[in-house]
């Protein structure tokens, strides 16, 4: 027996030694690829991307190139990181080509399960490439919050659509195709301000859009009452209570009194997701942008802007928007505009055709950065008697997963410095005061070319210090 014992013994002590040897190994290997290997935390803390980015109708096809994948490492959530190829399900900002060249705004939002639509330009017939773009995300048929920044046509058309026999989202008929006819929404926020008349034929088919939503079950909101916090309206919105992502409203000078300039009543808007802020000013002017600044002095941490992701260039990128009273206050890590670059639908002052060289010139002090929805293609002939837009970046998604922000779009991720457009030399004609230089004549595409007498060749945009 004390035989049979002994072997035992020193069947367990070869046992321990084997494990010992191999925890050794274990211990060893670790320490090797100590640094190499991803943390189990971060790793746990990626979002996997269930949406697929879909365009309108008229874009489909630029979809095929895109890569849904989150394999990056995830940073602290004070970083502000610039990601491309990625796009996180969180939230969702889409800043929306419109099927049309005179392209003005459109923005829908997804934050978690929260539909945000923000304006619905530029003309009547733009609303089916919203429906067909805005139907991939909103699957339920509701729009938890509308907001129709100011009443300018470019910006608030969809909203009212074409008044013709349609059907809703849930297949009823109703009497005009506008967005507020189609989906069901739960809150109305808009301008408190208009220089429109009462009896402006838009302006009537809005104000009417807006009380056919209200008898469905909508509640409207000026942004005056919201800012003030009366009749029930906020000046926070919880958009995802679970990820605390919320919208404020923020302060606009012209939210209580009227301005001559119809965009200075623009409804302004910030995003806040763990750290990370995104802000939309619509078609803010100077004198807006400068009230605003003057508001957010920093003497209270509620009259103090934060650094922003994302900033939506004001006014689709006029020299007259996106100044440095407010810049300065914002430093933003991206810009995005809403326009058809090169367009001379409102100047054939080449510097003033968005986005402006005053723009770029601007916002280069703090990003380079910026990407820009589509682009007029004056590769058709000259005589075309109207204009014809093709996509720049396209359809633009900025998202976040509350640690990093991303940039993916439909049909490139080229940043404006670096596209064909802004680099592209162009012949234009010096104005009879030898001041301004003229693109084209007057909302045509036949731009000059080298044959045309008294022309010079330029380079379309110039980045500073490039």
């Amino acid at each position: 027996m004390a035989k049979k014992v002994s072997k035992r013994k020193k069947r367990k002590f070869i046992k321990f030694l084997f494990s010992l040897i191999i925890i050794a190994i274990i211990l060893l290997i670790a320490y090797y690829f100590k640094g190499e290997l991803p943390d189990s935390s971060s790793a746990s803390d990626e979002l996997s991307s269930s949406e697929v980015l879909s365009s309108s109708d008229i874009h489909s096809e630029d979809l095929s190139s895109i890569d849904d994948s989150n394999s990056i490492q995830e940073t602290p959530s004070d970083s502000h990181e610039h990601v491309e190829n990625v796009i996180y399900d969180n939230f969702q900002i889409h800043f929306l080509e419109l099927g049309v060249y005179n392209t003005g705004d459109s923005t829908y939002i997804k934050a978690g399960d929260t539909d945000i639509l923000i304006d619905a330009g530029a003309t009547m017939a733009s609303t089916s490439t919203l429906i067909n773009y805005i139907d991939n995300y909103c699957t339920d048929g509701v729009l938890e919050y509308v907001i129709t920044t100011h009443s300018h046509t470019d910006h608030y058309a969809g909203m009212f659509g074409s008044k013709k026999s349609s059907k809703n989202f849930k297949g009823e008929s109703v009497e005009r195709t506008g967005l507020m006819y189609y989906y069901d929404i739960e809150t109305i926020i808009d301008f408190s301000q208009t220089t429109q008349s009462a009896t402006a034929a838009n302006y009537m088919n809005y104000k009417n859009a807006v009380e056919y939503a209200k008898t469905q079950g909508a509640v409207r909101y000026s942004a005056e009452q919201c800012f003030n916090e009366t009749d029930g309206a906020k000046r926070q919105y919880v958009l995802d209570e679970e990820n605390n992502i919320t919208m404020d409203i923020l302060y606009n000078k012209y939210y209580f009194e009227k301005s001559s300039d119809e965009n200075d009543h623009s409804v302004c808007t910030m995003f806040n997701y763990n750290g990370h802020h995104f802000m939309l000013t619509g078609d803010l002017e100077k004198e807006g942008e400068e009230a605003m600044a003057a508001y957010y002095d920093k003497s209270t941490p509620e009259k103090t802007l934060p650094h922003v992701d994302l900033f939506k260039a004001g006014h689709h990128g006029s020299p007259t928007s996106s100044n440095d009273c407010l810049l300065s206050l914002i430093t933003p890590d991206i810009c995005c505009v809403c326009c058809c670059a090169g367009s001379s639908e409102y100047t054939t002052n080449n510097d003033n055709t968005f986005p402006s060289q005053d723009f770029i010139d601007r916002i280069a002090t703090y990003t380079d950065k910026v990407y820009v929805t589509s682009v007029l293609d004056n590769n058709e002939s000259r005589k075309q008697d109207k204009q014809i837009f093709k996509s720049l970046n396209g359809n633009i998604i900025v998202s976040c997963n509350g640690k990093n922000t991303s940039v993916k779009c439909s049909n490139n991720d080229t940043i404006l410095k670096d596209s064909e457009w802004f680099n592209e030399e162009i012949y234009v004609k010096v104005s009879s005061k030898g001041v301004n230089q003229i693109c084209s004549g007057n909302k045509k595409s036949d731009y000059y070319i080298e044959s045309d007498e008294g022309v010079i060749k330029i380079t379309r945009r110039i980045w500073p210090n490039s």
